[in-house]
């Protein structure tokens, strides 16, 4: 892959604002259930690697590697879409709001295929879901960009065997900074740090508006009327959602050393 890993410029500060949620890690952990060995894919700097089992983390960006806390599982520098170990390494492969950065799913799942001989686990975002006030409010421009780089079900299920979707709950207190874990605690937006750990604020130029509205709104008080329905609630479903498929069946096997 000639491209430059996008975190090497963005994740400079990743660590402080992104960490495993319990809550999250309960419902991914259910679907690893019985892995005895686990590729991670997309790793980044570690967040939601089960313990007690054998583990190998991919990930391309050396800015986050640099972030990975010691005694973390190995980890190798690689993408998706070539993964560097032999046929069947693996009984479980998994990745975590990782697949819309893949240049190539189609070839990354292939490799998926090749090396876990039996489940991909993922947790992504759907396409057909709808918008959250955030996008459907302030920033609609990602709303559209999420439509398109997130992988649909029918894309998935192309690629796997008995792919499986259910929800994701998000926590009011999310302890894992991604776009709509701050559903409920709308300030967190203006903090610079926590936008800079959030892929979807790097890709537009110019954030004044969307930020200027949604500080005007909160003074005002305008936020809290029109999002009132959802204050009562201790967790909420935002699109986030839990990927399990069959692995290994549909693909060729290509007999490479690629350690």
């Amino acid at each position: 892959m000639s491209k430059e890993p996008l975190y090497d410029e963005i994740g400079v500060s990743y660590s402080a604002t992104r960490s495993t949620d319990p809550k999250i890690a309960k419902q991914l952990n259910s679907e690893l259930k019985g892995a005895t060995r686990i590729v991670n894919i997309g790793a980044g700097t570690g967040s939601y690697e089960p313990q007690n089992v054998e583990l190998v983390a991919v990930e391309p960006s050396s800015t986050m590697i640099s972030q990975r806390t010691f005694g973390s599982p190995r980890v190798v520098q690689a993408f998706a879409e070539n993964l560097p170990f032999e046929d069947s390494s693996f009984s479980h492969a998994m990745t975590v709001l990782s697949m819309h950065h893949w240049e190539n799913r189609a070839q990354a799942f292939s490799e998926i295929n090749r090396v876990a001989t039996e489940k991909f686990v993922a947790v992504t975002w759907d396409p057909e879901a709808d918008p959250f006030w955030l996008t459907r409010d302030y920033f609609p421009e990602f709303y559209e960009m999420d439509r398109v780089s997130f992988p649909s079900l029918k894309e998935l299920k192309k690629s796997f065997d008995k792919v499986k979707m259910s929800s994701l709950e998000i926590p009011s207190d999310c302890k894992d900074g991604f776009l709509a874990s701050f559903w409920k605690r709308p300030e967190a937006y203006l903090s610079r740090q926590v936008r800079e750990s959030i892929s979807s604020f790097s890709m537009i130029k110019d954030l004044s508006e969307g930020l200027l509205k949604l500080e005007d709104d909160l003074a005002s008080g305008v936020w809290a009327k029109k999002n009132q329905a959802i204050l009562s609630s201790s967790s909420l479903d935002v699109g986030y959602r839990l990927i399990s498929a069959v692995t290994g069946s549909s693909q060729p096997k290509k007999n490479v050393d690629r350690s």
